[in-house]
């Protein structure tokens, strides 16, 4: 019986280009310089960036509006294997240039998600309503699904302004205030607590495992001198007039809020929220991986191991991934995250 290992040789990565239905791939395998993708966490749009040798002049310059889907991955090269791809999401070309010499078309292409009504400003309020319905609302009119997780769903709205803002911006917005990654994946408006760890299809996300000889280049950092005890946030008591605060975690050497809030409610929510960020940004790790893993992405933990113990003992989550193909075939991952802490609660 043969050895299915005797017969390995090496990995090499593979990837597959649609424009508008049609595959490109042969016509760009030949001239390809570079393939950047960027995934990020939150409504700003993942990026993708494609730089092709024309020398000869003859590669025609792809419309505006364009759509491009990736699969990104490897081939191991033995007999009868075929590419293992993973499907990174479908993006409308926004951007080209040519330049020269040598002769270089670069193509800048956006999640497609994101249309151009999504990023249009427009004025609407809602009063006496849920985060819910408010969401509902945005997907609705951009012809997304909304997926809002059940806790953020019933969040209580008084009342909330959107004036002459984009959809795109109030969806940043509200996430931030929420401690939410709000975003919109294949078709469907996402709104979750960040590290809550669901797919786009509601799904958990599986964790996944580096080692450090997985890694060329890292970076720890964990900054003891912004370290608080906790938030404190003030409100205005209607009833009695008077200034009150309420502190998520504890009181001494905690981080004060800016502004008054409206009521106690929103004054607890905003330092909860604000205590989350505090504690996943106690430190941050990032590694470039020497072989490129598409399989990573904003969102997953991560657990690492080889390194110093502070590092290897700490649960990390994504907060972005870049990966790159060069011209040699190569494929590499950076990644960036910080400490995965449990999702702060919606109230």
């Amino acid at each position: 019986m043969t050895n299915p290992a005797a017969r390995y040789i090496h990995r090499q990565a593979a990837y597959d280009l649609v424009v508008d239905g049609q595959s490109i791939s042969p016509t760009v395998n030949p001239r390809l310089l570079s393939l950047t993708l960027t995934e990020r966490r939150g409504a700003d749009a993942d990026e993708l960036e494609i730089v092709l040798d024309d020398h000869d002049g003859k590669l025609g310059i792809p419309p505006a509006g364009a759509v491009i889907t990736l699969k990104l991955g490897w081939l191991d090269l033995i007999e009868g294997a075929s590419p293992q791809l993973i499907d990174k999401g479908s993006f409308k070309v926004d951007e080209r240039s040519h330049s020269g010499t040598p002769d270089q078309l670069t193509i800048r292409a956006r999640s497609a998600d994101l249309t151009r009504t999504f990023r249009s400003r427009r004025t609407q309020t809602w009063t006496d309503t849920t985060l819910g319905a408010v969401l509902g609302d945005i997907a609705a009119r951009n012809g997304l699904q909304a997926r809002v997780a059940a806790d953020k769903a019933a969040i209580v709205v008084d009342h909330l302004n959107q004036s002459r803002e984009s959809d795109s911006a109030l969806l940043t917005r509200l996430g931030r205030l929420h401690d939410a990654v709000a975003t919109v994946k294949a078709g469907r408006l996402l709104f979750a607590a960040v590290g809550a760890g669901e797919t786009a299809g509601g799904g958990q996300i599986p964790p996944a495992s580096i080692t450090r000889l997985d890694g060329d280049r890292h970076r720890w950092k964990a900054a003891e001198r912004e370290s608080y005890s906790g938030v404190t946030a003030e409100w205005q008591d209607r009833s009695t007039g008077q200034r009150r605060t309420v502190t998520a975690g504890a009181a001494d050497n905690a981080q004060r809020l800016g502004r008054t809030y409206a009521s106690e409610r929103s004054a607890r929510r905003a330092a909860e929220t604000q205590r989350a960020r505090q504690d996943r940004k106690g430190a941050e790790f990032s590694i470039d991986l020497s072989r490129g893993r598409p399989d990573l992405y904003p969102e997953r933990r991560l657990a690492v191991a080889g390194f110093k113990p502070e590092i290897d003992g700490t649960s990390w989550l994504i907060s972005q991934v870049v990966h790159r193909l060069d011209s040699s075939g190569g494929l590499r991952t950076g990644i960036e995250m910080e400490i995965a802490v449990p999702p702060a609660r919606a109230s």
